[in-house]
Protein backbone atom coordinates (compact mmCIF):
# COMPACT_ATOMS: atom_id res chain seq x y z
CA UNK A 1 0.00 0.00 0.00
CA UNK A 2 2.68 2.23 0.65
CA UNK A 3 4.84 1.40 -2.31
CA UNK A 4 1.37 2.56 -4.40
CA UNK A 5 0.81 5.43 -2.77
CA UNK A 6 4.64 6.43 -2.95
CA UNK A 7 4.35 5.32 -7.22
CA UNK A 8 1.21 7.32 -7.24
CA UNK A 9 2.65 10.60 -6.09
CA UNK A 10 6.01 10.31 -7.60
CA UNK A 11 4.90 8.96 -10.89
CA UNK A 12 2.90 8.97 -13.90
CA UNK A 13 0.05 7.02 -14.40
CA UNK A 14 1.32 5.36 -17.59
CA UNK A 15 4.34 4.04 -15.77
CA UNK A 16 2.40 2.81 -12.41
CA UNK A 17 1.12 -0.66 -13.54
CA UNK A 18 4.76 -1.44 -15.41
CA UNK A 19 6.66 -0.86 -12.34
CA UNK A 20 4.16 -2.61 -9.81
CA UNK A 21 4.03 -5.54 -12.49
CA UNK A 22 8.01 -6.04 -12.31
CA UNK A 23 7.97 -6.75 -8.41
CA UNK A 24 7.68 -9.99 -7.18
CA UNK A 25 5.27 -11.26 -4.98
CA UNK A 26 5.67 -14.12 -2.37
CA UNK A 27 2.79 -16.37 -0.91
CA UNK A 28 3.37 -18.27 2.25
CA UNK A 29 3.58 -21.37 0.34
CA UNK A 30 6.98 -20.32 -1.30
CA UNK A 31 8.81 -19.61 2.00
CA UNK A 32 11.14 -22.48 2.86
CA UNK A 33 10.45 -25.09 5.53
CA UNK A 34 13.05 -23.90 8.24
CA UNK A 35 10.99 -20.31 8.13
CA UNK A 36 7.71 -22.40 8.01
CA UNK A 37 8.39 -24.41 11.07
CA UNK A 38 9.71 -21.50 13.30
CA UNK A 39 6.53 -19.81 12.44
CA UNK A 40 4.49 -23.07 13.58
CA UNK A 41 6.33 -23.01 16.60
CA UNK A 42 4.20 -19.95 17.47
CA UNK A 43 0.63 -22.29 17.37
CA UNK A 44 -0.90 -24.84 19.20
CA UNK A 45 -1.22 -28.50 17.13
CA UNK A 46 -4.56 -28.38 16.78
CA UNK A 47 -4.98 -24.92 14.45
CA UNK A 48 -1.89 -25.96 12.43
CA UNK A 49 -3.78 -29.81 11.98
CA UNK A 50 -6.99 -28.20 10.94
CA UNK A 51 -5.70 -25.31 8.79
CA UNK A 52 -2.77 -27.22 6.93
CA UNK A 53 -2.82 -30.88 6.72
CA UNK A 54 -5.20 -30.76 4.03
CA UNK A 55 -4.03 -28.16 1.83
CA UNK A 56 -1.39 -30.00 -0.32
CA UNK A 57 1.18 -33.17 0.05
CA UNK A 58 3.93 -31.07 1.39
CA UNK A 59 2.15 -29.46 4.24
CA UNK A 60 0.92 -32.96 5.06
CA UNK A 61 4.82 -34.13 4.99
CA UNK A 62 5.58 -31.13 6.99
CA UNK A 63 3.45 -31.29 9.91
CA UNK A 64 2.16 -35.03 9.88
CA UNK A 65 5.11 -36.67 8.22
CA UNK A 66 7.68 -34.47 9.92
CA UNK A 67 9.35 -34.52 13.96
CA UNK A 68 7.88 -30.84 14.45
CA UNK A 69 7.52 -30.66 18.17
CA UNK A 70 4.01 -30.20 18.90
CA UNK A 71 2.17 -27.70 20.90
CA UNK A 72 -1.05 -29.08 22.94
CA UNK A 73 -3.38 -26.87 24.28
CA UNK A 74 -6.63 -28.73 25.70
CA UNK A 75 -8.90 -25.73 27.31
CA UNK A 76 -12.60 -24.90 26.69
CA UNK A 77 -13.18 -27.98 24.54
CA UNK A 78 -15.92 -30.63 25.22
CA UNK A 79 -15.57 -33.86 26.27
CA UNK A 80 -16.72 -35.74 22.92
CA UNK A 81 -14.72 -32.80 21.11
CA UNK A 82 -11.52 -33.89 23.04
CA UNK A 83 -12.09 -38.02 22.92
CA UNK A 84 -12.04 -37.03 19.41
CA UNK A 85 -8.57 -35.03 19.89
CA UNK A 86 -7.20 -37.31 21.74
CA UNK A 87 -7.78 -40.54 19.28
CA UNK A 88 -6.95 -38.52 16.30
CA UNK A 89 -3.81 -35.66 17.10
CA UNK A 90 -2.79 -36.76 21.03
CA UNK A 91 -2.28 -40.68 21.04
CA UNK A 92 -0.05 -40.74 17.41
CA UNK A 93 1.73 -37.50 17.80
CA UNK A 94 2.64 -37.86 21.46
CA UNK A 95 6.43 -38.67 20.94
CA UNK A 96 6.44 -35.39 19.74
CA UNK A 97 4.41 -33.14 22.01
CA UNK A 98 6.78 -30.44 23.77
CA UNK A 99 4.22 -28.02 25.56
CA UNK A 100 1.07 -29.67 27.47
CA UNK A 101 -1.61 -27.56 28.60
CA UNK A 102 -4.61 -29.48 31.02
CA UNK A 103 -7.59 -27.28 32.36
CA UNK A 104 -9.98 -29.95 33.42
CA UNK A 105 -10.54 -33.18 34.85
CA UNK A 106 -11.79 -34.94 32.25
CA UNK A 107 -8.76 -34.59 29.91
CA UNK A 108 -7.04 -35.57 32.54
CA UNK A 109 -8.64 -38.81 33.43
CA UNK A 110 -7.90 -39.87 30.10
CA UNK A 111 -4.14 -38.27 29.51
CA UNK A 112 -3.10 -38.91 33.33
CA UNK A 113 -4.87 -42.70 33.50
CA UNK A 114 -1.65 -44.20 33.27
CA UNK A 115 2.06 -44.86 33.37
CA UNK A 116 2.26 -45.88 29.88
CA UNK A 117 0.47 -43.09 28.42
CA UNK A 118 3.02 -40.45 30.45
CA UNK A 119 5.86 -42.56 29.41
CA UNK A 120 5.07 -41.94 25.79
CA UNK A 121 5.63 -38.43 26.10
CA UNK A 122 9.44 -38.47 25.57
CA UNK A 123 9.67 -35.11 24.32
CA UNK A 124 7.54 -33.07 26.52
CA UNK A 125 9.57 -30.17 28.02
CA UNK A 126 6.28 -27.81 29.49
CA UNK A 127 3.34 -29.24 31.59
CA UNK A 128 0.91 -27.31 32.83
CA UNK A 129 -2.34 -28.30 34.83
CA UNK A 130 -4.99 -26.30 36.02
CA UNK A 131 -8.20 -26.79 38.01
CA UNK A 132 -6.95 -30.71 38.06
CA UNK A 133 -8.21 -32.61 41.40
CA UNK A 134 -5.36 -33.38 44.20
CA UNK A 135 -6.48 -37.42 43.34
CA UNK A 136 -3.75 -37.17 40.47
CA UNK A 137 -1.02 -36.22 42.47
CA UNK A 138 0.25 -39.92 42.91
CA UNK A 139 0.59 -39.93 38.98
CA UNK A 140 3.33 -37.39 39.30
CA UNK A 141 5.57 -40.27 39.99
CA UNK A 142 5.24 -41.09 36.43
CA UNK A 143 7.22 -37.52 35.99
CA UNK A 144 9.85 -38.45 36.67
CA UNK A 145 10.79 -41.01 34.03
CA UNK A 146 10.05 -37.63 31.39
CA UNK A 147 13.93 -36.64 30.14
CA UNK A 148 13.16 -33.41 29.29
CA UNK A 149 10.30 -32.10 31.54
CA UNK A 150 12.10 -28.83 32.47
CA UNK A 151 8.84 -26.90 33.50
CA UNK A 152 6.04 -27.89 35.46
CA UNK A 153 2.75 -25.15 36.50
CA UNK A 154 0.07 -26.51 38.72
CA UNK A 155 -2.67 -24.68 40.00
CA UNK A 156 -5.36 -27.33 41.49
CA UNK A 157 -8.25 -27.59 44.10
CA UNK A 158 -7.16 -27.49 47.72
CA UNK A 159 -4.97 -30.34 49.16
CA UNK A 160 -4.37 -31.50 52.44
CA UNK A 161 -1.48 -31.33 54.39
CA UNK A 162 -0.14 -35.05 53.71
CA UNK A 163 -1.11 -34.33 49.97
CA UNK A 164 0.56 -30.98 50.02
CA UNK A 165 4.17 -32.86 51.43
CA UNK A 166 3.56 -36.18 48.98
CA UNK A 167 3.30 -32.99 46.01
CA UNK A 168 6.16 -31.37 46.98
CA UNK A 169 8.39 -34.78 47.38
CA UNK A 170 7.31 -35.43 43.75
CA UNK A 171 8.42 -32.07 42.79
CA UNK A 172 11.72 -32.26 44.23
CA UNK A 173 12.10 -35.82 41.84
CA UNK A 174 11.64 -34.88 38.63
CA UNK A 175 15.52 -34.88 37.78
CA UNK A 176 15.49 -32.12 35.09
CA UNK A 177 13.55 -29.46 36.30
CA UNK A 178 14.04 -26.37 35.93
CA UNK A 179 10.71 -23.94 36.35
CA UNK A 180 8.06 -24.57 38.97
CA UNK A 181 4.88 -22.32 39.07
CA UNK A 182 2.54 -23.75 42.40
CA UNK A 183 -0.90 -22.36 43.35
CA UNK A 184 -2.77 -24.89 45.72
CA UNK A 185 -6.41 -23.99 46.56
CA UNK A 186 -7.19 -20.05 46.91
CA UNK A 187 -4.26 -17.89 46.70
CA UNK A 188 -4.95 -17.06 50.79
CA UNK A 189 -4.58 -21.07 51.08
CA UNK A 190 -1.41 -21.35 53.30
CA UNK A 191 0.67 -23.88 52.08
CA UNK A 192 1.62 -26.06 54.61
CA UNK A 193 4.33 -28.90 54.38
CA UNK A 194 5.57 -31.27 56.99
CA UNK A 195 8.68 -32.10 54.62
CA UNK A 196 12.07 -32.47 56.70
CA UNK A 197 15.26 -30.11 55.72
CA UNK A 198 16.91 -31.67 53.27
CA UNK A 199 20.28 -33.52 53.82
CA UNK A 200 21.74 -35.37 50.85
CA UNK A 201 19.04 -35.16 47.85
CA UNK A 202 18.39 -32.20 45.99
CA UNK A 203 16.37 -30.62 42.89
CA UNK A 204 17.77 -29.05 39.99
CA UNK A 205 14.65 -25.80 40.26
CA UNK A 206 16.51 -22.77 38.97
CA UNK A 207 13.00 -20.21 38.96
CA UNK A 208 10.40 -20.88 41.65
CA UNK A 209 6.95 -18.86 41.66
CA UNK A 210 4.51 -19.91 45.19
CA UNK A 211 1.33 -17.84 44.91
CA UNK A 212 0.06 -19.34 47.99
CA UNK A 213 0.54 -17.83 51.10
CA UNK A 214 3.76 -19.70 52.87
CA UNK A 215 5.56 -19.26 55.91
CA UNK A 216 8.69 -18.12 56.62
CA UNK A 217 9.43 -21.58 57.84
CA UNK A 218 8.34 -23.94 54.83
CA UNK A 219 10.19 -21.42 52.70
CA UNK A 220 13.00 -22.11 54.30
CA UNK A 221 12.58 -26.12 54.56
CA UNK A 222 11.78 -25.59 50.19
CA UNK A 223 14.63 -23.65 49.26
CA UNK A 224 16.91 -26.69 51.05
CA UNK A 225 15.52 -28.63 48.43
CA UNK A 226 16.76 -26.37 45.68
CA UNK A 227 20.64 -25.10 45.78
CA UNK A 228 20.86 -23.93 42.51
CA UNK A 229 17.55 -21.64 42.70
CA UNK A 230 18.39 -18.40 40.65
CA UNK A 231 15.07 -16.74 40.53
CA UNK A 232 12.46 -16.43 43.18
CA UNK A 233 8.99 -15.22 43.51
CA UNK A 234 6.79 -15.41 46.47
CA UNK A 235 3.01 -14.06 46.38
CA UNK A 236 2.19 -13.91 49.96
CA UNK A 237 5.62 -14.44 52.64
CA UNK A 238 4.07 -14.54 56.04
CA UNK A 239 5.69 -14.86 59.52
CA UNK A 240 5.82 -18.12 61.36
CA UNK A 241 3.46 -18.65 63.99
CA UNK A 242 6.52 -19.20 66.61
CA UNK A 243 8.52 -16.10 66.42
CA UNK A 244 11.91 -17.37 67.10
CA UNK A 245 14.63 -15.96 65.37
CA UNK A 246 15.41 -18.10 62.69
CA UNK A 247 18.43 -19.27 60.22
CA UNK A 248 19.20 -20.51 56.81
CA UNK A 249 22.38 -22.84 57.03
CA UNK A 250 22.48 -23.46 53.11
CA UNK A 251 24.21 -20.30 50.74
CA UNK A 252 22.14 -19.92 47.69
CA UNK A 253 24.77 -18.51 45.31
CA UNK A 254 22.94 -18.41 42.40
CA UNK A 255 20.42 -16.53 44.12
CA UNK A 256 20.20 -13.26 41.74
CA UNK A 257 16.37 -12.40 41.26
CA UNK A 258 13.43 -12.47 44.30
CA UNK A 259 9.77 -10.86 44.03
CA UNK A 260 8.00 -10.59 47.67
CA UNK A 261 5.06 -9.75 48.50
CA UNK A 262 5.26 -9.47 52.20
CA UNK A 263 1.62 -9.85 54.56
CA UNK A 264 2.09 -9.50 58.44
CA UNK A 265 5.97 -9.67 58.26
CA UNK A 266 7.32 -6.68 60.16
CA UNK A 267 10.83 -5.57 59.14
CA UNK A 268 13.35 -7.15 61.53
CA UNK A 269 12.29 -10.84 60.50
CA UNK A 270 12.94 -9.32 56.45
CA UNK A 271 16.23 -8.18 57.97
CA UNK A 272 16.95 -11.85 59.16
CA UNK A 273 15.58 -12.96 56.09
CA UNK A 274 17.89 -10.60 53.96
CA UNK A 275 21.17 -12.00 55.56
CA UNK A 276 20.13 -15.72 54.78
CA UNK A 277 19.62 -15.32 51.53
CA UNK A 278 19.96 -11.88 49.64
CA UNK A 279 24.36 -12.27 49.46
CA UNK A 280 24.15 -12.54 46.05
CA UNK A 281 20.78 -10.69 45.03
CA UNK A 282 20.83 -8.52 42.00
CA UNK A 283 17.20 -7.67 41.63
CA UNK A 284 14.75 -6.92 44.35
CA UNK A 285 11.13 -6.63 43.67
CA UNK A 286 9.69 -5.71 47.35
CA UNK A 287 5.70 -5.04 47.87
CA UNK A 288 5.20 -4.20 51.92
CA UNK A 289 2.53 -2.56 53.86
CA UNK A 290 1.68 -1.13 57.49
CA UNK A 291 4.76 -1.40 58.98
CA UNK A 292 6.30 2.26 59.16
CA UNK A 293 9.84 0.89 59.47
CA UNK A 294 9.62 -0.28 55.74
CA UNK A 295 10.09 3.44 54.81
CA UNK A 296 13.23 3.58 57.30
CA UNK A 297 16.06 5.12 54.65
CA UNK A 298 18.72 4.76 57.10
CA UNK A 299 17.78 1.21 57.64
CA UNK A 300 17.50 0.62 54.30
CA UNK A 301 20.95 1.74 53.20
CA UNK A 302 22.82 0.08 55.93
CA UNK A 303 21.14 -3.52 55.13
CA UNK A 304 22.09 -2.89 51.39
CA UNK A 305 25.41 -1.73 51.98
CA UNK A 306 26.41 -4.68 54.47
CA UNK A 307 24.12 -8.02 53.39
CA UNK A 308 22.64 -6.93 49.74
CA UNK A 309 26.14 -5.55 47.98
CA UNK A 310 25.50 -6.44 44.59
CA UNK A 311 21.91 -5.21 44.54
CA UNK A 312 21.10 -3.11 41.27
CA UNK A 313 17.10 -3.30 40.82
CA UNK A 314 15.54 -2.27 43.72
CA UNK A 315 11.81 -2.10 42.96
CA UNK A 316 9.82 -1.29 45.74
CA UNK A 317 5.99 -0.29 46.75
CA UNK A 318 4.80 0.37 50.46
CA UNK A 319 1.45 1.31 50.96
CA UNK A 320 -0.19 2.72 53.62
CA UNK A 321 -3.76 1.90 54.86
CA UNK A 322 -5.49 5.08 56.71
CA UNK A 323 -8.00 3.41 58.10
CA UNK A 324 -5.80 0.99 60.06
CA UNK A 325 -4.04 2.77 62.23
CA UNK A 326 -4.03 6.89 63.61
CA UNK A 327 -3.21 8.98 61.23
CA UNK A 328 0.96 9.10 60.81
CA UNK A 329 0.71 10.94 57.56
CA UNK A 330 2.91 13.53 58.76
CA UNK A 331 5.69 11.03 60.35
CA UNK A 332 5.47 8.92 56.62
CA UNK A 333 6.05 12.45 54.57
CA UNK A 334 9.31 12.83 56.68
CA UNK A 335 10.52 9.49 56.31
CA UNK A 336 10.17 9.74 52.37
CA UNK A 337 11.91 12.59 51.96
CA UNK A 338 14.90 10.61 52.86
CA UNK A 339 14.92 8.62 50.00
CA UNK A 340 16.43 11.63 48.36
CA UNK A 341 20.29 11.36 49.04
CA UNK A 342 23.27 10.31 47.43
CA UNK A 343 23.15 6.76 48.24
CA UNK A 344 19.76 6.69 46.55
CA UNK A 345 20.53 9.11 43.48
CA UNK A 346 24.28 7.34 42.89
CA UNK A 347 21.95 4.05 42.21
CA UNK A 348 19.44 5.95 40.34
CA UNK A 349 17.03 4.36 42.37
CA UNK A 350 14.23 7.28 42.06
CA UNK A 351 10.67 7.04 44.00
CA UNK A 352 7.18 9.15 44.01
CA UNK A 353 4.58 8.71 46.46
CA UNK A 354 0.77 8.81 45.80
CA UNK A 355 -0.78 10.53 48.39
CA UNK A 356 -4.93 10.31 49.72
CA UNK A 357 -7.34 11.95 47.82
CA UNK A 358 -8.62 13.36 51.07
CA UNK A 359 -7.56 13.07 54.97
CA UNK A 360 -8.45 9.45 56.46
CA UNK A 361 -9.75 8.25 52.93
CA UNK A 362 -7.62 6.35 50.53
CA UNK A 363 -4.29 5.22 50.60
CA UNK A 364 -0.45 6.59 50.85
CA UNK A 365 1.56 4.62 48.36
CA UNK A 366 5.26 5.04 47.82
CA UNK A 367 6.85 3.43 44.66
CA UNK A 368 9.64 3.30 42.80
CA UNK A 369 9.81 4.89 39.71
CA UNK A 370 11.53 4.78 36.00
CA UNK A 371 13.36 2.78 35.09
CA UNK A 372 11.77 0.17 36.40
Amino acid sequence: IKRKKFHSAHQPEDSLDVNLSTKSVSYFEDLCNEIIYEILEYFDFDYIYETFSSLNQRFVNLIINSNLPIKINISSVSKPNFQRYYKDIILPYRQRIKSLRITNSFTADIILSSHDNISKLTRLETLIFTNISPSYIRNLQYLINLPKLSSLTITNDGYTKTEETEFCHQIFQLPVLKYCNILLGMDYTLLVSSLPFATNKYSLIEDLVIKNYIQLDTLYTILSYTPHIRRLSLSYLVEPEKRQNMTFSITLNHLTYISLKLTSFDFHHFELLAKDLFHNLQVLRLYASSEITYLDANRWQNLILSHIPNLTIFDFQYVYFLWSKKDMLPSYKNLIQKFTSSFWIERQWFFSTQYPYRKNAGNLIFFSVKPY
